[in-house]
C-alpha cells in the first residue's frame, strides 16, 4: 500500500462494511415490512377471488387491461390473475436491494417503506449509509483511477506521445463501456425479455443514479426464476451496481478534468497575451516620455543661451537673466 493513494487494503475493509451494513438494512427493513405486505397481498388476492367470483359476466382479459392501469400496488394480483410467480418484496433480497438504492441514492421508487416504524428507520439509515457508500465508492473510483493512470504509460504508439495517450484513453473507455453497459445490457435484454435499446436505457438511467423505476432489472417475473438462480442474478446485478457507480464516476471526473485543463489552458494563454501587451505599451510609454524629456531639455538649454546672449539694450540685464536662469533651474528640478 503506497502513500499517495488508498490501498487495496483499504478498499476490501470499507467493501465489507459496506456489505455488512447492507446486510444489517436489509434484515431490518425486511422485519418491518415484510409481514404487512404479505397481510395486504392475502388481503388482495382474496378481494380479487370474491369479485370474480360475484361478478360472472367480468371478463378475465377485460380486468387483466384495468389493473394493468393501476400503479405498482397491483402487481401481486396481475401476476396472481396470469399465474406467474409472485416475488415478496420485503424478504431479504428484496429488501437488500432497496437498501442498495437507498445508499446509492439511485431511489427507483418502486419499493418504498409503508409503515411508520419503516419510515423513521429509512430517515437514520440513509443519514449513515449514504455517506459511509460515498467514501467507498471514492475509494473505489480512485483506485480505478490509478489503474488507468497505469494504462496510460503502456506505448502502444512510442513515437507519438499524444498519439499514444488518445489510444490509452480510447482503450479505457472501450473496455469500460463493454464490460460495465454492453455486456450486462445484452444479458437484461435477454433475462428481463427487454430490447436492446431499453436495457442500454436502464443501464445508464442506473449508473447515473437518476433512477426514474420505470425499468428496475431483478424485481419481476424472468427467464432465471424458475431456475432456481434468481436470487444469485439479484445478488449480480447489485454487485454491478456498485462497480458501475465507481466507473461512471471515473469516467465523468476525467471529462471534467478535461475541461478544466482546457479553461485552465485558455485562460493562461490570455494572460499571457495580456501581460506582453501591457509590458509593449509600457516599453512605448517609457520611449515617449525619454522623447519628450530629451525635448524639453533642448528648449531649456535654448533658452539658456538666449538669455545670456541677449544684449542689455533689449530691457534685459544681467541681474534679470540670472532669475530667469534661476526659475528654470527650478523648473528643472521640479
Amino acid at each position: 500500500m503506497t502513500s499517495n493513494g488508498p490501498g487495496w487494503r483499504r478498499m476490501v475493509v470499507l467493501f465489507v462494511v459496506v456489505v455488512v451494513y447492507l446486510c444489517v438494512g436489509a434484515a431490518v427493513f425486511s422485519q418491518i415490512e415484510g409481514d404487512p405486505e404479505i397481510e395486504r397481498r392475502l388481503q388482495l388476492e382474496a378481494f380479487l377471488r370474491n369479485f370474480i367470483g360475484n361478478h360472472s359476466c367480468l371478463h378475465h382479459e377485460d380486468l387483466i387491461t384495468v389493473l394493468c392501469q393501476v400503479d405498482q400496488e397491483f402487481t401481486f394480483a396481475l401476476n396472481t390473475l396470469r399465474n406467474r410467480t409472485v416475488y415478496t418484496q420485503w424478504d431479504f433480497i428484496g429488501a437488500f436491494s432497496f437498501v442498495v438504492t437507498v445508499v446509492t441514492t439511485i431511489g427507483y421508487g418502486n419499493m418504498a417503506p409503508r409503515t411508520y416504524p419503516g419510515k423513521v428507520a429509512l430517515v437514520v439509515y440513509a443519514l449513515i449509509g449514504i455517506p459511509i457508500t460515498l467514501i467507498m465508492l471514492n475509494y473505489l473510483g480512485q483506485l480505478l483511477t490509478r489503474l488507468s493512470t497505469k494504462v496510460n504509460k503502456c506505448k502502444l504508439c512510442s513515437t507519438k506521445p499524444l498519439v499514444n495517450k488518445i489510444l490509452n484513453m480510447v482503450l479505457i473507455v472501450t473496455l469500460g463501456l463493454t464490460i460495465l453497459f454492453i455486456l450486462p445490457a445484452s444479458a437484461f435484454s435477454y433475462i428481463e425479455d427487454w430490447t436492446v435499446l431499453e436495457a442500454l436505457y436502464y443501464c445508464f438511467v442506473t449508473l447515473s443514479t437518476i433512477g426514474f423505476g420505470d425499468y428496475v432489472a431483478a424485481m419481476s417475473e424472468n427467464r432465471l426464476s424458475h431456475r432456481g438462480t434468481g436470487d444469485l442474478y439479484r445478488i449480480v446485478t447489485y454487485v454491478w451496481i456498485l462497480i458501475g457507480l465507481a466507473y461512471l464516476s471515473l469516467l465523468i471526473n476525467y471529462i471534467s478534468n478535461v475541461f478544466i485543463k482546457k479553461a485552465e489552458e485558455m485562460e493562461r494563454l490570455t494572460k499571457e497575451k495580456l501581460e506582453a501587451e501591457v509590458s509593449r505599451l509600457q516599453q512605448e510609454l517609457s520611449k515617449t516620455g525619454k522623447s519628450v524629456y530629451k525635448t524639453a531639455a533642448n528648449v531649456t538649454s535654448s533658452v539658456k543661451g538666449k538669455v545670456w546672449e541677449a544684449p542689455s539694450s533689449n530691457g534685459i540685464d544681467q541681474e534679470t537673466g540670472s532669475v530667469t536662469l534661476l526659475r528654470i533651474s527650478q523648473l528643472e528640478e521640479s
